[in-house]
C-alpha cells in the first residue's frame, strides 16, 4: 500500500491522505513522509506542520500524530528540533515501509546517554588501541579481584565518593550484578532475611530469587527507608542484611539525605545488619550526601558501576568490602561466578581513569541527562513527576483512566524505556506508576519526539488512542 499526498505543497501546507489507509491511522502518517520524500514532494529541511497543526487538519487526536512523526524519526526520514519543530532530514536514507522497531529488551533497561561530544567519542575510538597494545597479556587469566594496577585505577575513582580503601578491600568485578550476587551469596546465614525498599531495583529481586534468599520490603518516606522500620525487623524478622540504593534510587529516584544515612547506621550497628551498598548513580551527582561506605565502612559492602555512569558496555564494577572474615566469602563467591572481570573492560577502564577520560565521558553523560530532563520538565506536569536532573530516568505517577499496562503497551517501541512499577515492588501492592529512562534514546531529538508522544497519551482516554 503507497499512501499518496492530497497536493504537492511543502512545508507547513504539508497534507497526507490517510482516510483510506488500511494500517493504522500513526503507521500511515509516517508511510505518507516516506512516499512523499521517495516522490520528491518533500525535501531535506522542509519544516513539517506542528502535531497539533496537522493534528486538527486531519480531524486527529495530537497523540495520533505525535506516534507517526516518532515512527518517522526512528526510520530516519525526519528530525525533530528542540523549540523549532520538526523537519525533513536533509540525508534521509532510502525510505521503507516497515520502520526499524527498537530493542526492546534495550530499551527496558537503565542506560545513560550515549556520548555525544564528538571529540570524546574520537578519544574513545583511540582508547581501544591500548587494549591492541596490551596483546597478548589481555588474553590471560588475571589476577582474581584484578590487577594491582586495575585496583589502584579502581581506588582513584572511588575517591570522588569520599571512600578512602586499600587494594587490599577493593576487588574489580564483571559487572554490579556479579557482585552483588557475590554479596548476598556469601554474607548471612541462608536463614537471615535481607531488608530493603518496597520499591528497590529490581536486579537485587532477581539475585535475591536466584539464590533463594528472602527479601523484605520496609517502608519508607521522602527521605527513603524510615530507621524505626529497619529497627522493627531487625528485632521481629530475623532481618540481618539490609539493600539500600541511597542515591537517585532506581526506580523512584529520591536520594536519601545524610541524616537518614546516620540513622540506618545506627540500627545496623545496633543490631550487627551488614549494609549492601548499590552506589550505581553515585557518581552523577556533582555534589551530595557521603556513601555509606564512607559513614560505615566496617559494615558496609560497597558496589558502584562503571555502566551507569559511563557506559552499559564497560561491564566492570568495582567492589569494597570490610576487613574482616567476610571478604574472603565473597571473594570465593567471586570465583565461582565468573573467576575474573574481563581483561578487555578492565584495561580501558583503567586507561579511561589514569588518562582522565573517564571524567570527559561522564561530564558528557551529565550534561546530556540534564538536557533530556529540561524536556520531561517542559512536557510533563510536575505533580506527576518524580525525578532529579541528575538521573537519566523518572518514576511517572498515573492518574486515571491511565494504568501502567495501558500505558506500557501503547508506548511499546519508543525511544523511552518504560517499565511498569510491578518489576520493583516487594510486599506491596503494585502502585499505578512506570519508570520512564531518557537515556535509550540516540539523541536529545528522539527524545522530545518520544516525550512529546507520552505527554499526549496521558492527554487523552485510553480508549481514543
Amino acid at each position: 500500500m503507497v499512501v499518496k499526498n492530497k497536493t504537492s505543497q511543502r512545508r507547513d501546507e504539508w497534507l497526507p491522505d490517510v482516510e483510506r489507509a488500511d494500517i493504522p491511522i500513526y503507521l500511515a502518517v509516517a508511510e505518507a513522509i516516506a512516499a512523499d520524500i521517495q516522490d520528491g514532494r518533500l525535501r531535506g529541511g522542509d519544516h513539517l506542520p506542528t502535531q497539533r497543526t496537522l493534528a486538527k487538519r486531519l480531524n486527529l487526536d495530537v497523540t495520533t500524530v505525535a506516534r507517526g512523526y516518532s515512527e518517522a524519526a526512528r526510520r530516519g526520514l525526519v528530525e525533530a528540533r528542540v523549540g523549532a519543530g520538526t523537519f525533513v532530514r536533509r540525508s534521509s536514507p532510502q525510505p521503507t515501509r516497515v520502520g526499524r522497531q527498537f530493542d526492546l529488551a534495550d530499551r527496558s533497561m537503565n542506560q545513560p546517554p550515549d556520548v555525544a561530544d564528538p571529540d570524546v567519542l574520537t578519544a574513545i575510538a583511540d582508547s581501544f588501541q591500548v587494549v591492541s597494545e596490551s596483546m597478548p597479556s589481555v588474553l590471560r587469566y588475571q589476577p582474581l579481584g584484578g590487577s594491582m594496577r586495575d585496583r589502584a585505577a579502581a581506588i582513584r575513582w572511588l575517591s570522588n565518593r569520599g571512600i578512602d580503601a586499600g587494594p587490599e578491600a577493593v576487588y574489580v568485578t564483571a559487572g554490579a550484578h556479579v557482585a552483588l550476587g557475590a554479596i548476598v551469596a556469601k554474607i548471612g546465614s541462608p536463614d537471615d532475611v535481607i531488608g530493603c525498599d518496597q520499591i528497590t531495583y529490581s536486579g537485587i529481586k532477581e539475585v535475591a530469587s536466584t539464590l533463594r534468599r528472602r527479601l523484605m520490603g520496609l517502608p519508607g518516606d521522602a527521605h527513603g527507608m524510615l530507621p524505626a522500620a529497619l529497627d522493627r525487623a531487625a528485632r521481629e524478622n530475623r532481618v540481618r542484611v539490609v539493600y539500600v540504593n541511597p542515591t537517585l534510587r532506581n526506580p523512584t529516584v529520591e536520594t536519601m539525605p545524610i541524616q537518614r544515612r546516620s540513622e540506618i547506621v545506627q540500627v545496623a550497628r545496633k543490631h550487627g545488619i551488614a549494609i549492601i551498598e548499590d552506589d550505581a548513580y553515585g557518581m552523577l551527582p556533582t555534589a551530595g550526601p557521603p556513601p555509606f561506605a564512607a559513614l560505615a565502612p566496617e559494615i558496609t559492602f560497597y558496589v558502584t558501576t562503571l555502566a551507569k555512569c559511563l557506559a552499559p558496555g564497560l561491564r566492570i564494577a568495582y567492589l569494597v568490602a570490610p576487613r574482616d572474615q567476610r571478604a574472603s566469602g565473597v571473594l570465593s563467591a567471586l570465583r565461582a561466578v565468573s573467576v575474573m572481570a574481563s581483561p578487555v573492560c578492565a584495561t580501558l577502564a583503567t586507561y579511561w581513569i589514569e588518562s582522565g577520560l573517564a571524567d570527559a565521558v561522564l561530564a558528557s553523560v551529565r550534561s546530556s541527562t540534564r538536557a533530556r530532563q529540561r524536556l520531561l520538565k517542559r512536557y510533563l506536569p510536575a505533580d506527576i513527576v518524580q525525578t532529579d536532573e541528575h538521573a537519566f530516568h523518572a518514576w511517572i505517577r498515573l492518574k486515571k483512566p491511565w494504568t501502567r499496562a495501558h500505558l506500557v503497551d501503547w508506548m511499546r517501541g519508543y525511544a523511552l524505556g518504560v517499565v511498569a512499577s510491578d518489576r520493583f515492588c516487594v510486599d506491596i501492592e503494585a502502585p499505578e506508576a512506570l519508570r520512564v529512562c531518557l537515556g535509550g534514546a540516540a539523541s536529545l531529538q528522539e527524545t522530545e519526539l518520544a516525550i512529546q508522544a507520552l505527554w499526549g497519551a496521558l492527554q487523552t482516554e485510553p480508549n481514543a488512542i
